[in-house]
């Protein structure tokens, strides 16, 4: 938790930027409410909850045990300390399985730029000479700090299901204030990859208006009407709306250079959507013979498009 202090105290904030450098340790010392002991907790009434302790103690005492709420307690001691060695660690296996994760979403969607990047303001000898049990407030500079754009710190609480999972949210905050916040609940291994999965998204997907270079020109993908990729039930209703934007439709080459970028890298994927042309013509990216047809010739309820100029 002090570092998360220090950090905000030197930040002098701006909104979250295209490209997002993040702070590489993420403080996950925050525990909340257990919420499975919780849930069993108020589950009983005081004489359900008395019941069976006093059944718990019956057995004890015809085991032999003559002193059985003594074993209770024992037990009850032995099963904390059992839940607190369970935990230790935790915070450390969170934060490396988020950036493991948000890792491979780069090796395997391979984007032409990546927007995340964890950055580290200290060169390399001085973060190997670092103890990784360091948990002292980071010495760091002006310079060092305007490197980094955003911080991120986590929470975490056990799931009310009680079936070994845990539930996460991952906070970042920016330069000048600006928070976003992630949730996810699934076992401990797996949980951060739900979280890497939204951040990727939220930063990494193509935002419009976006420029794409194709061939000596440059193209301007705007979105539709509600500022991202649209549709309509009809190709003039996209048309007409692209030019109450002060656009048009793209061509079919066009659609094609925009799908080659893709939605990681500033395009958009088209995927198996119909998309609208210059009325009455759509364009069916799946189809490798004729991809431009007739609106009339196609059954499809809803006619995906994007404005470009």
């Amino acid at each position: 938790m002090k570092i998360f202090l220090f950090t905000l105290s030197l930040f002098s904030f701006s909104s979250f930027a295209t490209t997002l450098h993040l702070w590489p340790n993420i403080p996950f010392n925050i525990e909340g409410a257990n919420l499975c002991e919780y849930r069993v907790a108020h589950s009983q009434i005081r004489s359900q909850y008395m019941q069976e302790m006093v059944e718990n103690a019956e057995r004890l005492f015809y085991a032999g045990d003559f002193n059985p709420v003594t074993t209770l307690l024992q037990f009850n001691q032995l099963y904390h300390k059992n839940q607190v060695y369970a935990r230790k660690g935790l915070g450390h296996t969170l934060e490396n399985t988020f950036k493991a994760y948000l890792d491979g979403y780069y090796r395997q969607l391979t984007p032409k730029t990546r927007n995340i990047d964890f950055k580290y303001t200290n060169r390399l000898n001085q973060a190997i000479n670092k103890p990784a049990s360091q948990n002292s407030e980071p010495n760091l500079g002006h310079n060092q700090i305007q490197k980094i754009s955003a911080f991120a710190y986590g929470h975490y609480s056990f799931s009310p299901h009680c079936r070994g999972e845990i539930l996460v949210t991952l906070t970042l905050i920016t330069r000048d204030g600006d928070s976003k916040t992630y949730l996810g609940q699934g076992p401990v291994n797996t949980v951060m990859s739900k979280i890497a999965s939204q951040i990727f998204e939220d930063y990494q997907r193509t935002k419009f208006p976006s420029t794409l270079r194709v061939g000596n020109k440059k193209l301007t993908l705007l979105g539709g009407l509600n500022g991202a990729v649209d549709k309509v039930q009809y190709p003039e209703e996209a048309e007409n709306i692209c030019q109450t934007l002060g656009a048009r439709l793209p061509t079919a080459q066009e659609y094609k250079f925009i799908n080659s970028y893709g939605s990681w890298s500033g395009g958009v994927t088209l995927g198996r959507n119909v998309w609208a042309l210059k009325y009455p013509k759509v364009f069916i990216p799946y189809f490798r013979t004729l991809p431009v047809r007739e609106y009339n010739q196609t059954n499809q309820k809803e006619i995906y498009y994007i404005c470009v100029n």
